[in-house]
This record gives C-alpha cells, sequence and structure tokens, in this order.
C-alpha cells in the first residue's frame, strides 16, 4: 500500500504546473487530491482544512484528501465556474496502479471533456473563451489587437481587429461584451501583454499562454473548412468569408481551435458560424463600470438577490436561455435607437397588457426547457428518448404561444416574435410526427421513455417475447395463490424490481402461511410484507433479464437512428431557442417593471446630445429593500447651461446612491428596458464609464489609489461628449493637497475638453470654486442634510448649490466612535480649520468674482509702487492709502474676509 502511495507522491511531485491547475486522482471508486491542491480543495468543499491526511514515508510525506463522487462534482463546478482555474484529472492505465495518464482536462473556457465526466447535469452557461495576441507598428508604435471568440455552447466563432491605445481600453469593452471565462495569449513579456493580464484580472478571466507556434495560421483554413457552416448557394471555402482578411485575428482564431480541440470532435463539422464582433453597435463599458453599478452577481453568488445586483431585479426569466441572454443583454446595450425603441414597445405593451404578460409568464415560458443545451445534445449525439420527448412537448405548445402572441394585435409582436415562431412551428413539425410515430406515450404516462414496439420489426418480437414471460409470471402467481390459499392480486401480488427479478409479496399477517414450506424461499421481511419466489419464478426472471437486454440493445439501435434523424433539426432549435429566450427576457422586464413598488416609465432615446434630464429617479435595487421609503431625485444635463455637477455633502447623505441611479437608467434605456423614473430623456450614448467606489487588490499588487488612476486614466481616453462618466470620491488615496489637485485637474479636462455629461462626488471643497471657473458648464449641487438638536439629519434630496458645511464628525457621533475621540477631533478642526471656503460660500459669485478682481489690481499696485518708489517711507504710505481706499470700498466679499 505504501509502495502505491508513495509512487502517486512521485509521479504528483514530478509534474510541473502554476497554482491555478488543479490535479485530481480517480481512484475507481473515490477521487483523490495531494499536495498543495489538496488545501485548495478541501477550502474549496468542506471550507475547512480537518479533512486533510498525510500520506507516504519521509522525506516524501505530502497531504492528501479523499473525495466522494459528489464532493468531486462539487470541486469540479467550484473550480472552473468560481475560482476560474484549470482541472485536469488522471487515471492509472491498464492494470497497473502506478503508472498515471492525464485522461481529462478542463478550463474555463473549455470544458467538453468535462461533460462526460460530470454528466447530464453540467452546463457552463457562459463557456466562452477568447485569444488575443498584439502587434506593435515599429513606425506608429500602435497597437494592433486581433481577437478571436469561440463558444461551443452556440457554436459561434467571433472575430475583430483594431489599434488600441496602451491601456487596451478597446480591449477591455470587447472583453465586457463577449464575458469570455479564459483568455489564451502568446508566451510574451512585454509592456503590452502585461497590460492585457491586467485587463483580463479586473474583469476576473483566467489568462492562459500559449506557445508562439500555437497563433499560427498554418492548416487554419482546412480546419475551417471542415467547422464552418456554409449556406446552399455559398462557395464551400473558408476565405470566401470576409473575416479571414483580418490576418492579426485569423492567428488567434487558429490558437483557439487548437486549444479547444475543435476539429477532433466529428459532431462540430458543418456547425460554426464566423463573424465579426460588433463593439461599436454596443454601448461602451468597461469592468469598473459595471462593478460600481453592480450590474451583474459576483462570482458565486447564487443567490441573485434583487436587491445585490440589477441582474438579480430584472431576472424574472422562466427559461435557462433567458436568464443567459438577460445577462448579454445588460452587458451589450444597444446604441441603435429603431432597435431599442422596438424592445420598449414590446416591454410597454406587456406592462400595460397584464392578461397578455400573465399568460406569457405563468403559463407558456415556464414550460419550455433548455432548447440550446438540447440542441447541443442533439449535435453531439448525446441525447436520449427522454430529451426528445421534452422537445416535442415545447413544440406542442407553439401554436397556443404563437396565438397568445398574435392577439396582441402589435406589429411589432407580431414582425419580431410571432412570425419567426410560426415560421419555426411549420419547420419542426415533422419532428413532431416522428416522436409520435416512434415514442410509446403510454409508457410516458408510466415516466418510461421506450420506442414503441410496432415501429421496428424486431422490437415487436422481442416486446411480445417480454409479454409472454410476463404471462408465465402472472400463472406462477395464480398457482402460489391457490397453493396458499390467497387471494391473487390482493393478499398476494406479484413484483418486479432490478435486484430481485419477479418475486411475491404478502403481509406481515399471512407470513405464518409460509413457513416449513420448502417450496418457497423467503427474499427478506420489511415493513411493506414478506417477499419470497419459487424456483419456477426464479427461471421466468433470468428468462424475462435475458429478454429485456435484448430488448434494451435493440431498441438503442433504433434510438441512436431517432437521434441522428432528430439532429437534422438541432439548426431551427437553436433559432427557436432564441427567439424564446427573447421572448422570456421582454417578459421579465415587464414583470420586473409592473411588480415595482413605484411605477417605471418608458424612456425616450434621443440623437440629440443637448439635454439628458432624468425626473424622479429611483436605484431599483434599492426600492425594493425592505423597510425602505426611497426619495427620488432629479439629474439634468443641458449643454448650454450644466455639463458637469460637482456634488457635495455628508457621508451617507445619497450621493454616491444619485449618481448610480443616474448610471443605470442610462443602462436599461439602452438595454431597452423601462426605467424607474417619472420621466427620462435620455441622449443615444457611446460610453458609461465610471470610477465609484474603493477597494484594494492586494494579491495583484494594487492599492486603491493605484486602481483609482487605473480607472481615471482609461475614463480620460474614452469620455467624448456622448459619454456618460460617474466619478465619486477620487483622490482619496494619498495626501489631501495631492490628491485635490489630481481631482481638480480631472474634473476640468472632462468638463472643458472631453465636454461629456458628468457627475463629479468629491469631499474636497475647493473644487465648489470650478463653476465659477466655468460658469454655464460646471454646476454645484449637494445632498441636502441638516443638525437638529446636534443630531444629524439626512434628507437623502439633491439640490443646487454647494455643501456649506462639512458633516463628518457628525457622521462619526452615528458610528459610534467613542466621545473622547470625537471631542478631540472638534479641537483639532478648530485649529486647523480655515474659513475661506465658507466665506465664498456666504456670498454670491458674482461678489466674489468683483472681490477677487479688486485685490488682484491691489496687488499689482503694489508691485508697480515698489518699483517706481525709492524710500521705503514713500512706499509704506502709498500702499496705506490703496489699502484705506480698499477697505472703503463696498465689496461684500473683502468685508467677509476682514471680519474672518
Amino acid at each position: 500500500m505504501y509502495f502505491i502511495k508513495s509512487a502517486i507522491i512521485y509521479f504528483y511531485l514530478n509534474l510541473q504546473k502554476p497554482p491555478t491547475t488543479v490535479r485530481i486522482f480517480d481512484r475507481n471508486d473515490y477521487y483523490s487530491v495531494h499536495g498543495a491542491d489538496a488545501t485548495t480543495a478541501a477550502r474549496e468543499v468542506f471550507s475547512s482544512v480537518s479533512n486533510i491526511k498525510k500520506m507516504g514515508i519521509e522525506p516524501s510525506r505530502q497531504d492528501y484528501l479523499v473525495l466522494s463522487k459528489g464532493n468531486f462534482d462539487i470541486l469540479i463546478r467550484k473550480l472552473l465556474l468560481v475560482r476560474r482555474y484549470r482541472v485536469e484529472i488522471y487515471a492509472s492505465e491498464g492494470s497497473s496502479k502506478n503508472e498515471w495518464i492525464l485522461k481529462y482536462k478542463g478550463s474555463p473556457g473549455c470544458m467538453s471533456q468535462l461533460e462526460e465526466v460530470l454528466g447530464e447535469g453540467f452546463t457552463n452557461d457562459n463557456g466562452c473563451l477568447i485569444a488575443v495576441n498584439i502587434k506593435t507598428d515599429a513606425i506608429t508604435k500602435g497597437r494592433l489587437i486581433g481577437v478571436a471568440c469561440v463558444s461551443g455552447n452556440d457554436y459561434q466563432m467571433s472575430v475583430s481587429e483594431f489599434t488600441d491605445d496602451d491601456l487596451l481600453t478597446q480591449l477591455e469593452t470587447v472583453t465586457v461584451q463577449m464575458a469570455p471565462t479564459e483568455c489564451i495569449i502568446p508566451q510574451a513579456e512585454n509592456d503590452d501583454y502585461k497590460a492585457l493580464k491586467k485587463v483580463m484580472e479586473r474583469a476576473n478571466i483566467t489568462v492562459t499562454r500559449l506557445k508562439k507556434i500555437d497563433f499560427s495560421t498554418e492548416g487554419l483554413i482546412q480546419d475551417l473548412n471542415r467547422l464552418l457552416k456554409f449556406k446552399d448557394s455559398q462557395v464551400q471555402d473558408a476565405n470566401a468569408f470576409p473575416e479571414t482578411r483580418m490576418a492579426s485575428a485569423m492567428l488567434s482564431l487558429a490558437a483557439a481551435i487548437r486549444y479547444t480541440s475543435l476539429v477532433n470532435d466529428a459532431t462540430n463539422f458543418g456547425r460554426f458560424r464566423l463573424n465579426s464582433i460588433k463593439a461599436e453597435s454596443f454601448l461602451h463599458l468597461d469592468a469598473a463600470a459595471l462593478s460600481a453599478l453592480n450590474v451583474l452577481p459576483e462570482l458565486g453568488d447564487s443567490n441573485h438577490a434583487p436587491t445585490r445586483s440589477l441582474y438579480g431585479l430584472l431576472d424574472r426569466c422562466r427559461t435557462q436561455q433567458g436568464k443567459r441572454l438577460l445577462a448579454q443583454w445588460l452587458r451589450q446595450p444597444l446604441r441603435d435607437i429603431n432597435l431599442i425603441n422596438e424592445r420598449l414597445d414590446i416591454v410597454e405593451l406587456l406592462v400595460e397588457n397584464s392578461q397578455l404578460r400573465l399568460q406569457l409568464h405563468e403559463d407558456h415560458l415556464r414550460r419550455i426547457p433548455d432548447l440550446q443545451a438540447l440542441a447541443r445534445k442533439l449535435t453531439r449525439k448525446k441525447a436520449n428518448l427522454h430529451d426528445c420527448y421534452r422537445i416535442y412537448q415545447a413544440i406542442q405548445r407553439l401554436p397556443n404561444l404563437h396565438q397568445c402572441l398574435s392577439e396582441s394585435n402589435s406589429p411589432t409582436v407580431n414582425s419580431s416574435l410571432a412570425e419567426p415562431i410560426s415560421e419555426l412551428n411549420d419547420d419542426l413539425e415533422k419532428f413532431q410526427q416522428m416522436i409520435e410515430a416512434t415514442v410509446d406515450m403510454d409508457a410516458v404516462d408510466r415516466g418510461d421513455f421506450l420506442v414503441k414496439p410496432s415501429f421496428d420489426e424486431q422490437l415487436q418480437l422481442l416486446h411480445e417475447q417480454l409479454e409472454n414471460i410476463q404471462l408465465s409470471a402472472e400463472k406462477e402467481l395464480n398457482r402460489a395463490a391457490k397453493d396458499l390459499e390467497m387471494d391473487a392480486k390482493r393478499t398476494i401480488k406479484l413484483e418486479n424490481n432490478p435486484q430481485n427479478g419477479f418475486y411475491f409479496r404478502v403481509t406481515l399477517k399471512e407470513e405464518q402461511a409460509l413457513r416449513g414450506n420448502k417450496k418457497y424461499t423467503i427474499i427478506d421481511a420489511v415493513k411493506g410484507g414478506v417477499r419470497f419466489k419459487t424456483n419456477a419464478l426464479e427461471a421466468i426472471t433470468e428468462d424475462y433479464v435475458q429478454s429485456k437486454i435484448n430488448y434494451e440493445k435493440e431498441q438503442d439501435k433504433t434510438v441512436a437512428e431517432i437521434i441522428g434523424i432528430a439532429a437534422g433539426y438541432s439548426e431551427c432549435l437553436f433559432g427557436l431557442s432564441h427567439i424564446l429566450s427573447k421572448l422570456d427576457v421582454l417578459v421579465s422586464f415587464a414583470v420586473a417593471a409592473s411588480t415595482a413598488p413605484y411605477p417605471y416609465t418608458r424612456p425616450t432615446i434621443t440623437e440629440s446630445l443637448d439635454e439628458f434630464v432624468l425626473r424622479d429617479v429611483r436605484h431599483p435595487c434599492l426600492e425594493v429593500q425592505e423597510g425602505v421609503s426611497f426619495i427620488p431625485n432629479d439629474v439634468v444635463f443641458k449643454r448650454d447651461s450644466c455639463l458637469m455637477h460637482i456634488v457635495t455633502g455628508a457621508n451617507m447623505g445619497g450621493k454616491s446612491t444619485w449618481m448610480r441611479s443616474c448610471g443605470i437608467v442610462a443602462l436599461l434605456a439602452h438595454a431597452g428596458c423601462l426605467v424607474p423614473a417619472s420621466s427620462a430623456k435620455v441622449p443615444k450614448l457611446r460610453a458609461l464609464c465610471a470610477r465609484v467606489g474603493a477597494a484594494d487588490r492586494e494579491e495583484k499588487g494594487q492599492s486603491t489609489f493605484m486602481l483609482e488612476m487605473i480607472e481615471s486614466a482609461a475614463i480620460l481616453r474614452t469620455a467624448t461628449p456622448d459619454s456618460l462618466v460617474l466619478v465619486d470620491e477620487l483622490g482619496r488615496g494619498t495626501s489631501t493637497y495631492e490628491g485635490c489637485g489630481i481631482a481638480w485637474a480631472i474634473a476640468e479636462k472632462l468638463a472643458t475638453e472631453s465636454k461629456c455629461f458628468c457627475l463629479f462626488a468629491t469631499h474636497y471643497h475647493e473644487l465648489t470654486r470650478l463653476p465659477s471657473l466655468h460658469p454655464n458648464v460646471i454646476v454645484n449641487s449637494h445632498a441636502e442634510a441638516c443638525v437638529v438638536d446636534s443630531q444629524l439629519l439626512l434628507l437623502h434630496k439633491i439640490v443646487p448649490g454647494p455643501a456649506t458645511h462639512s458633516l463628518g464628525l457628525h457622521v462619526a457621533k452615528l458610528a459610534d466612535l467613542p466621545e473622547s475621540i470625537i471631542e478631540y477631533a472638534e479641537a483639532k478642526q478648530a485649529q486647523l480649520e480655515t474659513n475661506l471656503f465658507e466665506i465664498e460660500a456666504s456670498v454670491k459669485t458674482q461678489d466674489t468674482l468683483e472681490g477677487q478682481q479688486l485685490i488682484e489690481d491691489f496687488l499689482r499696485k503694489c508691485k508697480k509702487i515698489q518699483e517706481t518708489v525709492k524710500s521705503d517711507a514713500d512706499m509704506m504710505l502709498e500702499i496705506n492709502k490703496m489699502k484705506e481706499d480698499l477697505i472703503s470700498s463696498d465689496s461684500k466679499y473683502i468685508k467677509s474676509l476682514l471680519t474672518a
């Protein structure tokens, strides 16, 4: 035993791997994990390392962990879907238990091999792999990015090629839109690939390095010719696709095809579609914006609570494909006003027509299975009769669903939903007829999925043989009932199960009739009665088992033929899945809007960038929290008077919530959903950028301030007049003066050069001077609060003007900071604080400007006197005269300075 275990340890120790790859050993009845991997596995499965044991002898003694099949499944799912690790599964080769081979491997973007290990229940909803390579132009120093995405779930290949800046902001946008789980890159250590790795880390995407030779187009066209689906009239040559002219993108696509081994599986042939990634068709979002607005739930969060993410709030979907599409729509808000209005038309109709909404949500959609997953099982020849029957049930619902949609009398619903469903129903009619002709519907009622015996001559013969054996067993029942003087099928019953075959059962009360009777062999006595059999019944069981084996073998041949024919309908099923998922998401939008505490409204999307006006806007996730009575606020941007709000006010006063509410409404409007506001006029935006919140990334070596600077740099490069920018508490991670200077410079650049719509929250009250420097561009707003009887009252109302007081000490009191600390802080504040800000805030902006101008003139005259007057006495005399003139002026600003 020690020899075998030591052999595993020796094998394990000689395998080189990164810590993000976990190796598991298949020991037939259980699985084992060793070394550092054992600690990782124990924490994931048991949340503790107490189950870890020691294996082997010194000096190679190692930790190991034993996993049952159930715990193995849990570990694989957590590693791949939550931690985004790679997994390798080793098995002993042949009869030898000392030689191990890599049998299966999987990574977040390539899980096809593990489907065989984990079975039908294992699916990766976002199993998309992205491959990226970067070429730097030696002359222009520009970066040409080649991107390829491969999604095995829906047989899609998407490519793109573009130039990018040194922060790779365009690549980050594409990454957010495509939502890959793994990124493969060539082995390189230059600055561009270091920046790429940071982009992927921010999006929590596993990075895998491949040899440079893998990024080679040798043999790519031949592979594509086998993998791509060509139209009947199309030349069967991948070179005909315009995407193949993107040389850099093709390098990435070749690497992705090699990594996923697509050509090794013949079921992939003729299935894939090749298209271009149209990033400009969608609202620009980066990982920081998704995080700031809590658009999607965190990895591993299966709860999806409505108060924790926008996805959780909107997810009223009834189908799995609908849930996947909802996440995609939130990552890819539209920029085409016609497409947005098409969605809004349908959602508005569903909100107003409660009967139609309830019919779709509570009746039709809830009975639709995951057609995309079932279609993929058909193409891979992994489906069974049960899967075919589930598809059949979904097709049966289509006529009623079509009628329900047609009765809405909406041209938009009819053209985008009802007609496509009707056409697909016609295409799938023969599939329905095939299932009705081949599946034994009587057996389905009993929970069995069998082929009709009459469908095949050989099956019919075997079926008759099974029936004859069943009759023989019933005759034996009558014989035993007569012998034991019992009532057949009442006091004595004939039963059958896989463990015992045919047997008789009587109640415990009747057991005495069997005592001493050698004709009968008792199997067991349980609560349900006594089970027994005869020699004749045992012989009948043997005949039945053999006949059933023959029947199942013959049926398997027929089922394989049925699956082969059914696979031809997979294309229609993918199309049907897409239409039904679209309907599911639109119904989900309508249900979320109609069940909200306060009404949602339809936004008006405009081509003009003159106005961005939201009235009574609310945060949709916060307003559904228990015990919350949300206070709505307005957001008003007008190109000729207000592009930026400098937002001040107390902590917890509602500044961040107001900003997030604005961002969420903009995102929802572009996604085609009604919004939580009384009215909303939203311009067609190109980008939504956010720098909100503070969090370290210690594991990445990035401080809060470093993250702020990275995100701020990306915003400055991205923001244009058709962008919405949200900035909250910028510059807190460094010294006060540095932080204020950085915040000032960024705010001024966004307002005067980028000219984007911007909400800029800050505790640097110096920034409230910006409106006086840039009138009709920047305005002050603040979260209203007041102190009543030494108690802080937060009103959560955003009103014009700067906050006149910092209320941090009152917030500290709310947090139960010790009274001695509060008192000392107040004393220190009085010592350090200058009243300049309060002075400026207490007078009108015009008075401030005039007063500052008088002071500047006074200083210039002083300098001139110094240059022209020779004696100090004469100079002081002149200065005192000018000082008296300045004091006697009617300037409120100067008077406030002198009395401070």
